[in-house]
């Protein structure tokens, strides 16, 4: 049985936050490394130098992304790994729309605003099968006496999660004829890669104190890869901002909740929404969840979990690795996410709704069981 593995950092400054946290996980990184490498070559539609282009992305983070450089480099060192490495597990949306621009359709979301009560936010993350070991629920201390909680990836700075302004960020990879420069994949020049989508998540958690922040702040990152981060607040506002190279378009909740896949809503990226060519997998998805919970807003997860409940043989929104694939390219619903954000807490499921196990993980349990 599965459980969740939790971590809270005691140093507050970037290197030396990053060099605890990667001599703690020196194997769960290593794996990491391992498995994107396998993946990059796996779903690379044509030539892809793994090494070449893992070192475009230390670039890229380093150009674009500065004040990340000195915890990516900490986790490197702490785990003895080349930083370039480090650098391609945080770019790694960015590098697999290099390998192959279209990928698998993932991960359901939905976030519920009753009238009188405290927002509601629930995540599926799909993911690759070969990743279900390869993730934890960190929690950062800032040093300004905030903190973090971010489900993510040994190595990746942040993801899934709630910040200190309490602000949760959720996270759904999209699909657009533009991605990595509409070149249709490796042929294309270093310069494509964009700001790392996981590092904008991270940003918006450490440094954004309600949604109109976190709009503003990605509105300012040129990206190379399509992704909705959605954002809610404790004052009740949530919008989904669908990111592409070249534009953003922002989806709003209708009657109090906001339903998200892995298509385009927002009419700025639809036209070059590629989600119907991969399957309909993820309009049956959200259609699913609007039909399910119809009505009044849930005031609570409950009904948000239940209505994720689902393994339709086309457009389940609770996914398990299908045998017919290659066992590299098989994916499955890894966890399931609760954000309050009004305690700034999680509570991380792993695998799908579906799973009988549950572990309540808040930020004083991983403060608990992650200190060393």
């Amino acid at each position: 049985m599965q459980l969740v593995r939790s971590f809270t950092s005691s140093a507050l400054r970037p290197y030396e936050r990053g060099a605890e946290f990667g001599s703690h996980h020196t194997d769960e990184i290593a794996r990491n490394v391992a498995a994107y490498r396998r993946l990059f070559a796996a779903r690379a539609t044509g030539r892809f130098d793994v090494e070449e282009w893992a070192r475009h992305a230390w670039h890229a983070i380093g150009s674009q992304a500065p004040w990340a450089v000195e915890e990516i480099t900490g986790i490197a060192h702490g785990a003895g790994v080349p930083v370039h490495e480090i650098a391609a597990l945080n770019a790694r949306t960015e590098l697999l729309a290099i390998a192959n621009p279209t990928g698998v359709l993932e991960c359901s979301t939905v976030v519920s605003l009753p009238p009188d009560g405290s927002p509601v936010a629930c995540q599926t993350w799909d993911w690759y099968q070969a990743m279900a070991d390869g993730w934890l629920v960190w929690t950062i201390p800032l040093p300004d006496g905030g903190e973090i909680t971010t489900l993510t990836e040994h190595g990746v700075l942040g993801k899934i999660g709630v910040g200190a302004g309490g602000v949760g960020v959720l996270f759904n990879k999209l699909h657009h004829v533009a991605d990595a420069g509409g070149t249709g994949g490796a042929g294309g020049a270093a310069e494509q890669l964009g700001y790392p989508l996981h590092l904008l998540c991270r940003r918006i958690l450490e440094t954004a104190a309600d949604t109109a922040a976190a709009v503003e702040m990605a509105r300012r990152v040129r990206v190379s890869a399509s992704s909705a981060v959605t954002v809610v607040d404790t004052a009740g506002r949530a919008v989904s901002l669908e990111l592409f190279p070249g534009g953003t378009g922002i989806a709003e909740p209708i009657d109090g909740l906001l339903v998200r896949t892995n298509h385009f809503i927002a009419a700025e990226g639809r036209a070059g929404c590629l989600a119907h060519t991969i399957g309909e997998g993820s309009e049956i998805r959200r259609r699913t969840l609007l039909s399910e919970l119809a009505g009044s807003p849930p005031g609570s997860s409950g009904p948000v979990l239940e209505a994720m409940h689902d393994h339709a043989d086309v457009g389940g929104v609770c996914a398990h690795p299908d045998p017919a694939l290659e066992p590299v390219l098989q994916h499955a619903t890894l966890a399931t996410v609760v954000i309050d954000v009004e305690s700034r807490s999680l509570r991380v499921t792993p695998w799908g709704p579906c799973a009988r196990h549950e572990a309540a993980t808040t930020a004083a349990d991983v403060r608990t069981s992650g200190r060393t």
